[in-house]
């Protein structure tokens, strides 16, 4: 891996085989991502290791995912990240819970792993630069990400 930005992403699913996939995946397209298994462990690891975005399982034992999307809302550090939720249901009523829940977008399972990875990019990118402080109108937009170099 080259000197690419290393944006540390969380991962929270009770499905242990989707966690693999996207930390192993996303890991290979240059994120440092972490995972937890279910709501009340994400959260946690959310407090100690400040991730610059969250991928949220809707469907947990315990705590659901818009729970767990709430909840991080609240948190120091959790009122502007970048959050997704994950499920297999692609209707309108989840995407409205979530919504309501604060998340910024929702992903359909299955997914496909690189333009999954290029949609975390950009929104990360905006992340950056809503973040970034305003020296005014001029203000130049943030340099894109650097991607690493596979061979």
């Amino acid at each position: 891996m080259n000197e690419a930005v290393c944006h540390r992403i969380l991962i929270i699913d009770d499905d242990p085989t989707i966690r693999l996939l996207l930390v192993a995946g996303l890991g290979r397209q240059g994120f440092r991502v972490s995972e937890a298994e279910d709501g009340p462990s994400g959260l946690e690891a959310f407090a100690r290791e400040h991730p610059h975005l969250v991928l949220v399982d809707v469907t947990m034992p315990g705590m659901d995912g818009y729970a767990v999307v709430a909840r991080l809302r609240a948190m120091p550090g959790g009122e502007a990240l970048p959050v997704l939720m994950l499920t297999a249901a692609d209707d309108a009523e989840t995407r409205r819970l979530a919504a309501e829940a604060g998340a910024t977008a929702v992903v359909t399972k299955p997914f496909q792993l690189l333009p999954l990875a290029e949609h975390l990019r950009r929104l990360l990118e905006a992340s950056a630069w809503a973040r970034s402080p305003s020296p005014g109108p001029g203000r130049a937009p943030p340099p894109p990400i650097r991607r690493p170099h596979h061979e």
